[in-house]
């Protein structure tokens, strides 16, 4: 039965793209060896569409039968996932009004913001969110902050990046595993919303990676990690070419290093000798699949329906006087205002009158 289970849980592996002994050695620049698991530093490439469309359907089933606002939350971050950005916002929007301290529903619209081109109003959010639950994503999102802030920064001047980096670590947070390892969990959220075209901020989150990787773990991996900044998303940063070959180098440098039998007898004895840089993303379920939209549910109101929260209908909205315009007279006062003109006409003719009067009187004197 043991080997069964063994052989069932190495062809789970081999089928998804993971491997529970997956585990080999690896050289940092200064020659020191680290045992270490391949399949640990992968990247997600895309959102499983498959699994989306079955959460969807099932999600608003339950939301049909219940209004927990909770099931609409996770609805509109799988549509976000989906690329139903547009109206994923009008739902987290709503909620946000609502439920202003709930922190999966201001955290994902600081991240609907973000992908909607609203990096001010993300930044906003996802600060907040940090306020409601600090140690939130393994309290890695002030990297989130830092990326927001980088990219506010971009639309002002375009050459920010050549001389700044996204994170701007300082000399301790260069050689802090647990920075890493909370850019790591940024990082493995943030592939899968960014396909491979230029984007300088995630090449340089990856060239940040690959520093500290070259320095600490693996200068194979930490190439790799350039690769992906060059490569993937067109970094053209004028110092990645040397952080490449200076990887090269290395590998020439120690390529009869060996590190002995290994602690673990299912890890292999070997440094790891070019690994291309497409190794480091999975897919196991393809990128082919498309949603049937035509059977899952997304407009906005309705959606908000299911959970309780009625949209703000036109006539509940009460226009306000406009400053500096009177308001009418009441009826009542039209008699007064009737009143007053018949006077003044009253006083008109009485003084063209007077006048005719006095004319006249001139003139008959004078002809005496």
């Amino acid at each position: 039965m043991r080997y069964i289970l063994t052989f069932l849980l190495l062809l789970l592996s081999y089928s998804t793209g993971f491997s529970c002994y997956n585990e080999y050695y690896a050289l940092d620049a200064k020659g020191h060896f680290h045992q270490i698991e391949m399949d640990r530093i992968k990247f997600p490439q895309y959102f499983d569409q498959r699994s989306i469309e079955k959460q969807l359907i099932s999600l608003e089933q339950k939301l049909k039968k219940s209004t927990d606002f909770k099931l609409l939350s996770d609805y509109g971050l799988h549509l976000v996932q989906a690329g139903k950005v547009k109206e994923a916002l009008v739902i987290f929007e709503k909620m946000a009004e609502l439920h202003p301290n709930e922190y999966s529903i201001i955290a994902n619209l600081g991240t609907t913001y973000e992908l909607s081109g609203q990096n001010e109003k993300a930044l906003e959010y996802i600060r907040k969110g940090i306020q409601i639950n600090p140690n939130s994503h393994g309290g890695s999102e002030w990297i989130h902050v830092k990326i927001l802030e980088a990219k506010i920064a971009l639309e002002k001047d375009p050459g920010y990046l050549s001389n700044h980096t996204v994170l701007n670590l300082n000399s301790n947070q260069k050689q802090s595993q647990k920075v890493f390892d909370q850019l790591y969990i940024q990082l493995q959220e943030r592939v899968p919303f960014s396909p491979k075209e230029t984007n300088p901020i995630m090449a340089d989150l990856f060239i940040d990676l690959g520093d500290y990787y070259f320095e600490t773990i693996s200068f194979e991996h930490a190439k790799a990690f350039y690769q992906i900044a060059k490569l993937y998303y067109k970094s053209e940063r004028l110092d990645i070419d040397q952080k490449i070959d200076r990887s090269r180098k290395l590998r020439e440098t120690y390529s009869g290093s060996h590190p002995g039998k290994p602690k673990d007898e299912m890890a292999t004895a070997e440094k790891v000798n070019g690994v291309p840089y497409q190794n480091y993303f999975y897919n196991p379920w393809g990128s082919d699949y498309k949603i049937n939209w035509s059977k899952i549910e997304t407009d906005p109101v309705t959606l908000l329906a299911y959970a309780g929260i009625e949209p703000e209908k036109p006539e509940d909205k009460k226009e306000e006087p406009k400053k500096g315009i009177s308001e009418p007279k009441k009826s009542e006062e039209l008699p007064a205002k009737k009143k007053s003109d018949n006077s003044a006409l009253l006083l008109g003719v009485t003084l063209v009158t007077l006048i005719i009067a006095i004319f006249t009187y001139f003139r008959t004197r004078r002809k005496k």
